[in-house]
């Protein structure tokens, strides 16, 4: 099956269970990033939330605790992780700035990915 056949065939089914193929992800500060639903899935955090009775299985989690800078380089993290995830060559080296390696490893550790 084509990537993007399995791409609609997944749109369809979230379309027909009520879900969004996207979910809502805001920062600290108020920042709102839209993720692909299936990237935000490599969290083991956000899929319980997603997954269980939450009041964020909506599509839509706040952490008020995640700087957006913070947020959005975890958000690169797990697109890079899909998209490199099944390759059979090396991937490239994922980039971190020293500044926030500390801040990035505490929010990595939380949303366990």
């Amino acid at each position: 099956m084509s990537a993007e056949l399995g791409e609609r065939m997944a749109n369809l089914q979230a379309q027909e269970e009520g879900t969004s193929p996207y979910v809502k992800l805001i920062s600290k500060e108020g920042h709102e990033f839209y993720v692909d639903r299936k990237c935000a899935m490599i969290s083991g955090t956000i899929k319980a939330m997603l997954s269980g009775g939450f009041m964020e299985s909506k599509g839509e989690i706040r952490f008020a605790e995640i700087r957006g800078a913070i947020l959005e380089k975890v958000i690169q993290y797990v697109y890079y992780k899909v998209r490199y995830s099944k390759g059979n060559v090396a991937p490239p080296e994922f980039e971190i700035e020293p500044e926030i390696a500390l801040e990035l490893l505490m929010a990595a550790n939380y949303l366990d990915c």
